[in-house]
């Protein structure tokens, strides 16, 4: 959960008002319990006690903060576990970020009938968005000169994100040239790279 992605995304929405929940999965980091997917590994299997992970914090963010539901970000390989727990009644919307469709299929994406935005960096070698099928209405974001780990556009990434939570997808930009996508039911959107300084986590 430290990672500069996932500290950006929980940053960006906290400054946009959000309550945000943080948390590492079994066996990772200071989390107790035994993980299936070790740190460095590139391989995807059985995702049930991921999952499980996911469905406490869910139900600990939904009762402190009295919300009905809430909106599930998930980056890289959370971001497979994301989809994995979406058709559970305390996810009312997704955000997948970098989905690692080279290690994991992301076919199910085809079938969700909930509000969703894919967010994928330009440069990705385990991302192929060619490889997505998605909903009617959902959006498909892509982040110019970034890779995996958005070491380039990070602020750009966790804006976006930010944005769509907050105000839906209309409030993005229109894609450019991104009839193609259009056609398909979802926009695809390129955004330029910032000049604005990075934003700074207190120490405190």
């Amino acid at each position: 959960m430290t990672v500069p992605a996932v500290a950006e995304l929980a940053w960006a929405l906290t400054r946009a008002g959000f309550p945000t929940l943080r948390f590492d999965y079994r066996g990772v980091g200071a989390s107790q319990g035994r993980s299936r997917h070790p740190a460095g590994e590139k391989r995807i299997e059985d995702l049930s006690g991921e999952v499980a992970d996911l469905r406490a914090a869910l139900e600990q963010l939904v009762q402190t903060t009295g919300a009905r539901a809430a909106c599930v970000v998930g980056y890289s390989f959370g971001a497979a576990v994301a989809l994995a727990a979406a058709r559970d009644a305390s996810v009312e919307r997704l955000v997948l970020v970098a989905p690692p469709t080279v290690l994991w299929d992301f076919a199910p994406l085809r079938e969700l009938r909930k509000p969703l935005l894919v967010v994928c960096a330009h440069h990705d070698a385990l991302c192929d968005r060619s490889r997505f099928t998605l909903p009617e209405g959902s959006q498909l974001a892509v982040i110019a000169h970034a890779d995996h780990a958005f070491a380039r556009g990070l602020q750009e990434m966790g804006r976006t994100v930010a944005s769509w939570v907050g105000s839906g997808p209309a409030d993005l930009p229109a894609p450019p040239g991104g009839e193609g996508a259009e056609r398909q039911g979802f926009r695809e959107v390129e955004l330029p790279e910032s000049e604005e300084a990075p934003l700074e986590l207190d120490d405190e």
